[in-house]
């Protein structure tokens, strides 16, 4: 399952430790055909460094559905909105009751209900 994977990316069970940006990508890259550097261009987006300071998780899931799914980028930032009650990992963060492995989980949610059911 594709939201498991992505959470023992991130935790290192998978044999490494990735942030949580490559850990949604490294879920997603086989399944849905990524481009082989994916990978590497979300090393540095993992700690609030994504652009605009956006969570990484959701930043990678908004660079798949970019590539797979253009029309669904908005809905994902409203799943966050509503959510979290914000885009970047500095606000998701702010109140600790966030974290990182839960934003995790719901872009690799999302991701799954939008790209694998619909395979």
């Amino acid at each position: 399952m594709l939201i498991k994977k992505a959470q023992d990316n991130f935790l290192g069970k998978s044999g490494l430790r990735y942030n949580c940006a490559q850990a949604v990508v490294k879920a997603c890259a086989d399944l849905f055909e990524l481009p082989v550097d994916i990978l590497e261009s979300h090393a540095g987006s993992g700690r609030g460094n994504a652009p605009k300071g956006y969570c990484g998780a959701l930043y990678a899931a908004l660079h798949i559905l970019d590539l797979k799914s253009p029309d669904k980028v908005g809905e994902c930032e409203q799943i966050f909105l509503k959510h979290f009650g914000a885009l970047t990992c500095k606000e998701i963060k702010t109140d600790r009751k966030n974290s990182c492995l839960l934003c995790v989980s719901k872009a690799a949610e999302f991701l799954h209900q939008e790209l694998m059911d619909k395979k």
